[in-house]
Protein backbone atom coordinates (compact mmCIF):
# COMPACT_ATOMS: atom_id res chain seq x y z
CA UNK A 1 0.00 0.00 0.00
CA UNK A 2 1.27 3.46 -0.94
CA UNK A 3 2.05 6.16 1.82
CA UNK A 4 -1.30 7.14 2.79
CA UNK A 5 -0.34 10.56 4.02
CA UNK A 6 0.67 11.32 0.69
CA UNK A 7 -2.45 9.57 -1.18
CA UNK A 8 -4.21 12.07 1.35
CA UNK A 9 -2.43 15.00 -0.67
CA UNK A 10 -3.41 13.55 -3.78
CA UNK A 11 -7.10 13.04 -3.23
CA UNK A 12 -7.27 16.43 -1.98
CA UNK A 13 -6.56 18.68 -4.81
CA UNK A 14 -8.16 15.89 -7.03
CA UNK A 15 -11.66 16.45 -5.21
CA UNK A 16 -10.72 20.09 -5.51
CA UNK A 17 -12.18 20.21 -9.72
CA UNK A 18 -15.35 17.99 -9.12
CA UNK A 19 -17.08 20.60 -7.26
CA UNK A 20 -16.77 22.77 -10.13
CA UNK A 21 -17.73 19.78 -12.26
CA UNK A 22 -21.04 19.74 -10.39
CA UNK A 23 -22.89 16.47 -11.43
CA UNK A 24 -22.66 16.93 -14.92
CA UNK A 25 -20.54 16.29 -17.92
CA UNK A 26 -21.17 17.08 -21.63
CA UNK A 27 -19.82 16.52 -25.29
CA UNK A 28 -20.95 18.25 -28.22
CA UNK A 29 -19.01 17.03 -30.49
CA UNK A 30 -21.78 15.67 -32.91
CA UNK A 31 -19.18 14.32 -35.52
CA UNK A 32 -16.80 12.36 -34.00
CA UNK A 33 -16.47 9.76 -31.20
CA UNK A 34 -19.79 7.69 -31.58
CA UNK A 35 -20.43 3.91 -30.35
CA UNK A 36 -22.02 1.47 -32.24
CA UNK A 37 -24.24 -1.19 -30.39
CA UNK A 38 -26.22 -4.32 -31.15
CA UNK A 39 -29.81 -3.94 -30.68
CA UNK A 40 -31.28 -7.29 -30.84
CA UNK A 41 -34.17 -5.58 -32.74
CA UNK A 42 -34.49 -7.37 -35.93
CA UNK A 43 -35.14 -4.24 -38.46
CA UNK A 44 -32.24 -2.23 -37.21
CA UNK A 45 -29.58 -4.94 -36.09
CA UNK A 46 -26.67 -2.35 -34.91
CA UNK A 47 -27.45 1.46 -33.91
CA UNK A 48 -25.08 4.40 -33.75
CA UNK A 49 -25.19 6.51 -30.41
CA UNK A 50 -23.42 8.93 -28.01
CA UNK A 51 -24.08 10.00 -24.95
CA UNK A 52 -23.95 13.34 -24.95
CA UNK A 53 -24.46 14.23 -21.38
CA UNK A 54 -24.44 12.26 -18.22
CA UNK A 55 -25.55 12.90 -14.86
CA UNK A 56 -25.03 10.63 -11.26
CA UNK A 57 -28.07 9.76 -9.51
CA UNK A 58 -27.40 8.88 -5.90
CA UNK A 59 -30.98 7.40 -5.11
CA UNK A 60 -31.77 4.17 -3.09
CA UNK A 61 -32.96 2.63 -6.09
CA UNK A 62 -30.35 3.74 -8.65
CA UNK A 63 -27.49 4.47 -6.99
CA UNK A 64 -24.18 4.55 -9.22
CA UNK A 65 -26.45 4.76 -12.62
CA UNK A 66 -27.12 8.12 -14.57
CA UNK A 67 -29.43 9.98 -16.44
CA UNK A 68 -28.50 10.87 -19.94
CA UNK A 69 -29.00 12.51 -23.15
CA UNK A 70 -28.27 10.83 -26.24
CA UNK A 71 -28.15 11.49 -29.86
CA UNK A 72 -29.34 8.75 -32.29
CA UNK A 73 -27.69 9.10 -35.42
CA UNK A 74 -28.96 6.53 -37.86
CA UNK A 75 -32.16 5.45 -35.98
CA UNK A 76 -34.89 3.62 -38.30
CA UNK A 77 -37.49 5.57 -38.99
CA UNK A 78 -39.98 2.30 -39.34
CA UNK A 79 -39.04 1.10 -36.33
CA UNK A 80 -42.54 0.72 -33.59
CA UNK A 81 -42.43 2.24 -30.15
CA UNK A 82 -41.45 -0.49 -28.51
CA UNK A 83 -38.66 -1.47 -30.75
CA UNK A 84 -37.48 2.34 -30.07
CA UNK A 85 -37.60 1.56 -26.62
CA UNK A 86 -36.22 -1.57 -26.70
CA UNK A 87 -32.96 0.32 -28.48
CA UNK A 88 -32.53 2.75 -25.93
CA UNK A 89 -32.79 0.46 -23.27
CA UNK A 90 -29.91 -1.65 -24.39
CA UNK A 91 -27.80 1.52 -24.84
CA UNK A 92 -29.00 2.28 -21.42
CA UNK A 93 -28.17 -0.96 -19.60
CA UNK A 94 -24.22 -0.92 -21.32
CA UNK A 95 -24.26 2.43 -19.99
CA UNK A 96 -25.75 2.08 -16.82
CA UNK A 97 -27.77 5.38 -17.77
CA UNK A 98 -31.11 4.45 -15.75
CA UNK A 99 -33.30 8.01 -17.24
CA UNK A 100 -32.68 8.75 -20.58
CA UNK A 101 -33.59 11.66 -23.38
CA UNK A 102 -33.00 10.58 -27.06
CA UNK A 103 -32.83 13.37 -30.23
CA UNK A 104 -32.91 12.47 -33.34
CA UNK A 105 -30.05 15.77 -34.12
CA UNK A 106 -27.60 17.58 -32.70
CA UNK A 107 -29.22 20.98 -33.01
CA UNK A 108 -32.13 19.71 -30.56
CA UNK A 109 -29.78 18.69 -27.97
CA UNK A 110 -28.13 21.86 -27.84
CA UNK A 111 -31.31 23.58 -27.73
CA UNK A 112 -32.76 21.02 -25.02
CA UNK A 113 -29.56 21.49 -23.21
CA UNK A 114 -28.16 25.19 -23.77
CA UNK A 115 -31.18 27.00 -24.11
CA UNK A 116 -33.39 28.31 -20.68
CA UNK A 117 -36.31 29.96 -22.82
CA UNK A 118 -36.59 28.33 -25.88
CA UNK A 119 -38.57 30.37 -28.80
CA UNK A 120 -41.84 28.41 -30.10
CA UNK A 121 -39.59 27.81 -33.22
CA UNK A 122 -37.15 25.92 -31.22
CA UNK A 123 -39.98 24.28 -28.92
CA UNK A 124 -41.61 22.67 -32.07
CA UNK A 125 -37.61 21.75 -33.60
CA UNK A 126 -37.19 19.86 -30.13
CA UNK A 127 -40.70 18.26 -30.63
CA UNK A 128 -39.87 16.96 -33.88
CA UNK A 129 -36.63 15.91 -33.23
CA UNK A 130 -37.21 14.37 -29.85
CA UNK A 131 -37.53 10.52 -29.90
CA UNK A 132 -38.35 9.05 -26.41
CA UNK A 133 -38.00 9.56 -23.05
CA UNK A 134 -37.33 6.08 -21.17
CA UNK A 135 -37.14 5.16 -17.30
CA UNK A 136 -34.84 1.82 -17.30
CA UNK A 137 -34.92 -0.62 -13.71
CA UNK A 138 -31.34 -1.13 -14.37
CA UNK A 139 -31.36 -3.16 -11.52
CA UNK A 140 -33.42 -5.87 -13.03
CA UNK A 141 -30.54 -6.59 -15.28
CA UNK A 142 -27.96 -6.95 -12.24
CA UNK A 143 -26.96 -10.17 -10.49
CA UNK A 144 -28.30 -10.62 -7.23
CA UNK A 145 -24.51 -10.15 -6.14
CA UNK A 146 -23.76 -6.99 -8.07
CA UNK A 147 -26.95 -5.81 -6.23
CA UNK A 148 -25.96 -6.74 -3.26
CA UNK A 149 -22.66 -5.26 -3.72
CA UNK A 150 -24.57 -1.81 -5.08
CA UNK A 151 -26.81 -1.53 -1.45
CA UNK A 152 -23.62 -1.85 0.43
CA UNK A 153 -21.75 0.74 -1.45
CA UNK A 154 -24.42 2.83 -1.25
CA UNK A 155 -25.36 2.50 2.38
CA UNK A 156 -21.47 3.07 3.00
CA UNK A 157 -21.56 6.30 0.95
CA UNK A 158 -25.03 7.42 2.36
CA UNK A 159 -23.63 6.75 6.53
CA UNK A 160 -20.56 8.48 5.75
CA UNK A 161 -22.04 11.64 3.99
CA UNK A 162 -24.38 12.10 7.01
CA UNK A 163 -21.68 12.47 9.00
CA UNK A 164 -19.56 14.86 6.35
CA UNK A 165 -23.06 17.05 6.05
CA UNK A 166 -23.35 17.75 9.68
CA UNK A 167 -19.45 18.45 10.50
CA UNK A 168 -20.11 20.88 7.41
CA UNK A 169 -23.17 22.76 9.03
CA UNK A 170 -21.47 23.49 12.23
CA UNK A 171 -19.56 25.88 10.18
CA UNK A 172 -20.81 29.24 8.42
CA UNK A 173 -22.80 29.09 4.62
CA UNK A 174 -21.61 32.25 3.68
CA UNK A 175 -17.76 30.63 4.59
CA UNK A 176 -18.31 27.44 3.03
CA UNK A 177 -15.01 26.90 0.73
CA UNK A 178 -13.74 23.24 -1.52
CA UNK A 179 -11.17 23.36 1.23
CA UNK A 180 -13.33 23.24 3.70
CA UNK A 181 -15.17 20.28 2.26
CA UNK A 182 -12.17 18.39 1.36
CA UNK A 183 -10.94 18.66 5.14
CA UNK A 184 -14.20 17.25 6.14
CA UNK A 185 -13.95 14.44 3.64
CA UNK A 186 -10.36 13.36 3.85
CA UNK A 187 -10.47 12.22 7.83
CA UNK A 188 -13.23 9.34 6.65
CA UNK A 189 -11.40 8.29 4.28
CA UNK A 190 -8.63 7.37 7.09
CA UNK A 191 -11.39 6.10 9.43
CA UNK A 192 -13.03 3.52 6.92
CA UNK A 193 -9.14 2.55 5.28
CA UNK A 194 -10.83 -1.04 5.80
CA UNK A 195 -14.48 -1.10 5.13
CA UNK A 196 -13.56 1.06 2.37
CA UNK A 197 -11.66 -1.46 0.83
CA UNK A 198 -13.80 -4.79 1.99
CA UNK A 199 -16.47 -2.61 0.19
CA UNK A 200 -15.12 -1.82 -3.25
CA UNK A 201 -13.64 -4.56 -3.45
CA UNK A 202 -10.84 -3.00 -5.28
CA UNK A 203 -6.71 -1.57 -3.85
CA UNK A 204 -6.52 1.30 -1.77
CA UNK A 205 -5.99 3.59 -4.35
CA UNK A 206 -8.60 2.98 -6.76
CA UNK A 207 -10.74 2.37 -3.23
CA UNK A 208 -9.75 5.81 -1.85
CA UNK A 209 -10.51 7.58 -5.79
CA UNK A 210 -13.80 6.40 -5.86
CA UNK A 211 -14.57 7.02 -2.70
CA UNK A 212 -13.88 10.29 -2.65
CA UNK A 213 -15.49 10.74 -6.26
CA UNK A 214 -19.01 8.81 -4.76
CA UNK A 215 -19.09 10.92 -1.67
CA UNK A 216 -18.40 14.17 -3.11
CA UNK A 217 -21.22 13.52 -5.47
CA UNK A 218 -23.64 12.48 -3.06
CA UNK A 219 -22.72 15.24 -1.06
CA UNK A 220 -23.64 17.89 -4.14
CA UNK A 221 -27.05 15.77 -4.14
CA UNK A 222 -28.17 15.55 -0.40
CA UNK A 223 -26.05 18.46 1.47
CA UNK A 224 -27.88 21.76 0.82
CA UNK A 225 -24.54 23.24 1.66
CA UNK A 226 -22.77 21.44 -0.66
CA UNK A 227 -25.20 21.68 -3.54
CA UNK A 228 -25.89 25.62 -2.87
CA UNK A 229 -22.06 25.83 -3.35
CA UNK A 230 -22.03 23.65 -6.49
CA UNK A 231 -24.60 26.02 -8.05
CA UNK A 232 -23.72 29.09 -6.79
CA UNK A 233 -23.55 31.77 -9.80
CA UNK A 234 -20.63 33.88 -10.30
Amino acid sequence: MMNITKHFIFIFFSVLPLINFAQESSEFDCVDKFERLETEVKSQKTVSYKIISSQKLYTEESFEFSQGILLISDLNDDLNPKEIVKTITTIGVKNKLSKIIAFKSCKAVKIYYQVIEPTIEQKNYLEKNLIAKVDIDINKSLSKKEQKKNKKKRDFIESVGIEVCEVLNKGEAENFSQEKLSNAMVPKLSENVEKMMKVYDLSFEESSDLFMTDLTFYLIDNCKIVNEFANKKE
